[in-house]
């Protein structure tokens, strides 16, 4: 586990995005990259190279000119993977805030128990995720008349049915004529797993999974849609294998 997390505040009040920052200093777990009072500038940040990554944005919904489901948007194209609390004095945008798979939902004014309850949320759900995968490696498939190559980076899923198999990517799904069990064998099994008699799933993108490992979520990159897949009773003990042991 991280010493230290990483984060930044975007918020257009400048008081506001000080007493924030006033909370956030309590912990002695997080450490402040930047803070910013408008989207445009957030995203900057956050789309250069150059600039350390931050584990987790805190971000204003309500912003001029550029709002902060207009920076979640932009975010979509960016390859970190970093977790969003929502800071803001509206209640109603906590339906839609939940398609871009937040960590967290704080009314202003923010009170201390419920930011540090969110905190450790994202903590706890960055540490449940699989790091990313090693570079290198792909998958050529024949879809109709050509023929495919796919990264394993890119294939969030695969999905069976009777001859054909769906390979799902954040870009498009692709169909090919082929079997569940000759695709297992083709993909590395320290990044792919089969949960299902219909589905192999991409470890490096599980986001969570059920108790009782009946289901599991995955999410391509912060601020993707969540898909959540069946797990086959057969394949329940080996999931949780991989899941608790780690590979």
């Amino acid at each position: 586990m991280k010493q230290k997390y990483g984060y930044i505040v975007v918020e257009d009040v400048e008081l506001q995005r000080e007493n924030l920052i006033h909370l956030l200093d309590t912990r002695l777990d997080l450490q402040l990259l930047g803070s910013f009072d408008n989207a445009e500038d957030a995203y900057s940040f956050l789309s250069d190279e150059q600039q350390p990554s931050p584990d987790i944005v805190f971000l204003d919904i309500e912003m001029p000119e550029l709002s902060g489901f207009n920076l979640l948007e932009a975010l979509r194209q960016v390859p970190k993977n970093m977790k969003v609390i929502i800071t803001t004095a509206f209640p109603d945008y906590a339906i839609k805030s939940y398609d871009y798979s937040i960590s967290g939902y704080l009314l202003k004014p923010i009170e201390l128990a419920r930011l540090n309850q969110s905190i450790d949320k994202a903590i706890g759900e960055m540490a449940a995720w699989p790091p990313p995968p090693e570079p290198g490696g792909y998958l050529l498939i024949k879809e109709k008349k050509r023929w495919v190559k796919l990264a394993y980076d890119e294939i969030l899923f695969c999905e069976g049915a009777n001859v054909d198999v769906r390979i799902v990517t954040p870009a498009g799904a692709y169909l090919t004529r082929e079997r569940v069990k000759n695709l297992e064998q083709s993909l590395p099994p320290s990044r792919f797993l089969r949960i299902h008699d219909s589905f192999i799933i991409n470890l490096s993108y599980v986001k969570s999974y059920a108790s009782n490992f009946t289901s599991v979520s995955l999410c391509f990159q912060p601020g993707s849609p969540m898909r959540t897949l069946s797990i086959g009773p057969k394949y329940r003990e080996k999931f949780r294998r991989v899941m608790q042991e780690g590979r």
